[in-house]
């Protein structure tokens, strides 16, 4: 049990290295007040088991449990320094915490290892290579690249457990679809024993797992879940352990040592090309306010990144970087696992939601400092009032906004108000209902629905004044109760239940709705416990909402919709189906009050293909998966295409189409065969986990109950999803423009402004940050359709070449010096590429 046992690497018996952790939840079964105190305890008990025991190593990752000692126990604090000086104290997991390895946006993931391992490296001095989410309930298959660009070499994890996935091997080359790969490890058996001193069985499993091709394994031990970690007398015992079993060589360890000795001879270990699910796919789902607040708040921080760059760069303003981290470390810190997840108690679950929305609410202060020091810079001069709206997207944006002018009370159109461009040219608008309930015969808020046409990451002016020229509209919309119809499509919408019967592609008379309809509110019984433990998929329909009536809610030029109003057991779904002129999205806004347990709901979407495959968003990327009805996560976007079950003239297939379904907020979906159904809400009990026998507490706290509002977006497509904007509209939905009302005032800028623009079809923008290190922009660019691709960013009097392969996130830094603009490759940690 010597140290120098570790340079023993040619012995001819296994070598089982024996991992001491606390698996630490900073928040489960209690709420992070208990997180916290927990995090001091288990970290003092290893410290003591580590003076106490010489060759004892210990293992413990995720910085924000090391940022509660630093603040809290500077004596203990500076025993972990030493011991990590030492060699002895081990730090895994560069992340700011074990997060939902599904569900944040390939972003959060760059985030949560950006400033994980700056806290390692400025307090520590240390550069952690193994990124280690032994709890997180499933892995996408996107994460090798992420985790490889962020500066990390292997991967541990356990769940999916064997019984849930079959793996070739215990360690593995996970290989991501861009081709990336990360030396992989699942741990064999628990990430923590309890108090087991027991280890026969424990080491069994390690070893029976281990690859032919290898002579080592690891074995983890320590209590585990509320920390703990390893007792003396499991330490004591692996000493007795050791002596005994000549067979083996049992070893205190850590996993770097591990893979430093496996990776020279891992050359021909198995690669796996998949993701690493499902466990636990009920944490998709549950709790719709938590995900959906994670999903805004996720939008506004990216969105308020953007424009601190934009205020430097156009008024001079410091970006606030201090502010953004802040907030950056809450989010990335409520992505944990199981409260994310939504798999943690009411008060655990609620202080996230609290916390989520104070982020929100901070980074929308930090958009309106930036837009409002922008445009205090604009020429706003002219008669009224104007709105400056902001593009957050490095290309030309056109899409309809909602905005309510403040006009003194008065009548929009009685008063005759008008809406300009910067040029003076009459902009084409419809009033629709305000947000307030005040509007009288003598007093209104007026509500404005109209087209934006915004350049690339810019800005244009919008003028509103009395007696402005209007433009004379002409309406293509038709509505109906039953139906309706723009230049693209024509609905109808049976008024018994709902549901949308029939899409008619205008152009070409295609129906695109299968024989059982979209939208279909559909009730499932769900009897699972909160994480659905045990559970592939849903597929128990025990009744759907039916409609109490269909009534025609807008009737204009630019936008005509239809108010659904459905019912079911005492829940009340209300829906408006909005179409709009010249746009082939339908909207639908969903308002939805929920009461009744033991329910999960669907709304479901059927395509009329016989040979249909199905695409899902997933982190900086998308995958195919089988249409068998299995619950899998999903981020913005859904599609089914296929062959469409109708002939020409020939008998042959009319051709290629599909639905998309984009969202903004929901992560849950199925699809089996050609339908499609989004996954709205779950309502087991809070931290239900089986087995518990339900009854036995008096009272139980029930997810999802109450009141919800959730916006999703229909894009009905031929041919193939790839040749539509979807990505571009996922986007949008989830980051909309940013308004601004302003004064008229002189300014240096003119009413239209952008400082570039990112020309290239097969790619995305996926931030536009402040460096880490104050020296200009960071720029992250993603592959959006798994084709490659090549275009120029183009920024200022520059012009730069850009090269992306298939499924590839590339990150590059953009400063000025010497009076350009320098555009130079990096990682994702921002650090510039070897050899450049």
């Amino acid at each position: 049990m010597q140290d120098s046992l570790y340079q023993t690497m040619s012995q001819k018996i296994p070598i089982v290295h024996m991992i001491g952790q606390a698996h630490l939840d900073p928040v489960w079964l209690w709420p992070w007040t208990e997180g916290r105190a927990e995090a001091l305890a288990t970290c003092c008990a290893a410290v003591n088991y580590l003076n106490e025991y010489p060759e004892f190593h210990y293992t413990r990752g995720e910085a924000h449990i090391y940022r509660w000692v630093e603040a809290e126990a500077p004596e203990l604090w500076a025993e972990i320094r030493r011991l990590v000086a030492e060699g002895r104290w081990h730090v895994v997991n560069g992340m700011v915490i074990q997060p939902d390895m599904n569900l944040p946006q390939g972003e959060s993931f760059a985030r949560q290892a950006l400033l994980g391992k700056r806290y390692f490296r400025e307090k520590l001095g240390l550069d952690v290579r193994i990124a280690y989410c032994v709890d997180s309930f499933g892995h996408a298959g996107t994460l090798p690249q992420i985790l490889s660009k962020c500066g990390f070499d292997y991967y541990v994890f356990m769940r999916p457990e064997p019984l849930e996935k079959d793996l070739p091997s215990q360690v593995f080359w996970w290989q991501s679809p861009d081709g990336s790969r990360i030396l992989t490890y699942r741990i064999p058996g628990p990430y923590q024993t309890g108090r087991l001193t027991d280890y026969e069985s424990h080491l069994a499993q390690a070893l029976a797992g281990m690859p032919d091709e290898l002579a080592e394994t690891m074995s983890f031990f320590g209590i585990g879940n509320h920390g703990g970690g390893p007792t003396r007398e499991q330490i004591e015992h692996i000493h007795i352990l050791a002596q005994r079993r000549e067979d083996i060589d049992i070893r205190f360890s850590h996993p770097q040592v591990y893979f430093d000795a496996v990776a020279p001879q891992a050359a021909n270990l198995p690669i796996v090309q998949d993701e690493l699910q499902y466990h636990a796919v009920g944490c998709y789902t549950v709790n719709s306010q938590l995900k959906r607040l994670h999903r805004e708040a996720e939008g506004a921080l990216l969105t308020a990144e953007r424009l601190a760059c934009l205020a430097e760069l156009w008024a001079d303003k410091a970006a606030p970087t201090a502010e953004l981290d802040r907030l950056w470390w809450d989010l990335l810190f409520n992505q944990f696992h199981d409260t994310l997840g939504g798999s943690s108690i009411k008060r655990g679950e609620d202080e996230a939601i609290m916390a989520l929305g104070r982020v929100i609410l901070s980074a929308r202060e930090l958009m309106d400092d930036a837009s409002r020091a922008i445009a205090a810079r604009i020429d706003t001069r002219g008669p009224g009032s104007s709105v400056v709206v902001f593009n957050p997207f490095p290309h030309r944006l056109q899409q309809y906004i909602e905005y309510e002018p403040w006009i003194e009370w008065g009548s929009w159109e009685a008063d005759a108000w008008g809406l300009v461009d910067e040029a003076g040219e009459p902009v084409s608008h419809q009033l629709v209902e305000a947000d307030a309930a005040v509007n009288a015969p003598n007093t209104a808020i007026n509500r404005l629905v109209f087209p934006v046409d915004l350049p690339p990451l810019g800005y244009r002016l919008y003028r509103f004044a009395l007696e402005l020229p209007r433009r004379k509209l002409t309406s293509r919309l038709v509505v109906t109760p039953e139906t309706l119809e723009n230049e693209h499509w024509r609905l109808r919408v049976d008024p018994t239940s709902g549901a949308i019967t029939s899409c008619l592609d205008r152009a070409t008379g295609v129906e695109l709705v299968g024989p059982m309809g979209w939208n279909l509110a559909q009730v499932l019984h769900d009897d699972s416990d909160t994480w659905s433990h045990g559970v592939a998929g849903y597929d128990q329909v025990i009744g759907r909402f039916e409609a109490t009536g269909t009534k025609v809610c807008d009737q204009g030029p630019l936008q005509a919709s239809l108010l659904i109003e459905r019912v079911y057991e005492g829940g009340t779904w209300l829906q408006q189906v909005i179409l709009r002129q010249s746009d082939p999205a339908i909207l639908l806004r969903n308002w939805l009050t929920w009461q009744s347990k033991w329910c999960l709901l669907k709304l479901a979407f059927q395509v009329p293909t016989d040979q249909p495959r199905s695409f899902h968003d997933v982190p900086f990327g998308w995958l195919e998966r089988p249409c068998n009805g299995e619950e899998v996560p999903t981020q913005m976007w859904l599609d089914v295409t296929g062959p469409l079950v109708q002939t020409n003239e020939t008998g042959s297939p009319v051709e290629q189409g599909g639905l998309v379904l984009l969202n903004d907020g929901k992560y849950g979906c199925d699809v089996r065969g050609n339908l499609m159904r989004l996954t709205i809400l779950r309502t087991p009990p809070y931290a239900y986990h089986e087995p518990h026998v339900f009854g036995t507490k008096c009272r139980y706290d029930w997810v999802d109950q109450g009141f919800q509002e959730f916006n999703l977006i229909l894009l009905p497509h031929l041919g193939d999803w790839r040749e539509t904007d979807l990505i571009a509209r996922a986007r949008a939905l989830n980051m909309p423009p940013v308004l601004t009302t302003t004064h008229a005032h002189a300014g240096e800028h003119p009413p239209v402004g952008s400082p570039g623009k990112l020309v290239a079809r097969e790619l995305e923008l996926t931030a536009l940050k402040p460096a880490e290190d104050g020296r200009g922009f960071v720029v992250r660019i993603a592959d959006k359709h798994g084709r490659g691709g090549g275009g120029q960013l183009i920024w200022g009097e520059g012009s730069f070449d850009i090269t992306v392969a298939p499924f590839e996130v590339a990150t590059w830094r953009l400063y000025q010096e010497g009076g350009r603009w320098h555009f130079v490759p990096c990682d994702m940690l921002e650090r510039p590429l070897a050899g450049l």
